[in-house]
């Protein structure tokens, strides 16, 4: 069983650096993909080293590996984008 890992980095018009969003893509029974999405958002204020993390998940359901893949893409609402980067992981039951 495989397991798909994304992950792109997100930016503001200025070109400052507001987080980085992640996508899983794991493959359910035969025919179904299950993609989870999460964005960690690391705040770095006035010279001080103060992180915060945020973590907002959804789950999206599909039986296409590259629809999810596109959705992901798409699910991200920024204007400045680095590119997408996926790495297949294999899983062992």
């Amino acid at each position: 069983m495989a397991r798909w890992e994304g992950r792109t980095k997100g930016y503001d018009q200025s070109g400052h650096y507001l987080g980085t969003y992640h996508a899983t893509i794991e493959k359910q029974g035969n025919l179904l993909y299950k993609m989870t999405l999460s964005f960690d958002n690391n705040i770095y204020t006035k010279g001080k080293r103060e992180t915060k993390h945020y973590l907002k998940e959804e789950i999206i359901y599909s039986s296409s590996l590259e629809v999810l893949k596109r959705k992901f893409r798409g699910a991200i609402f920024l204007r400045i984008k680095s590119k997408v980067i996926w790495r297949k992981k294999s899983i062992s039951h």
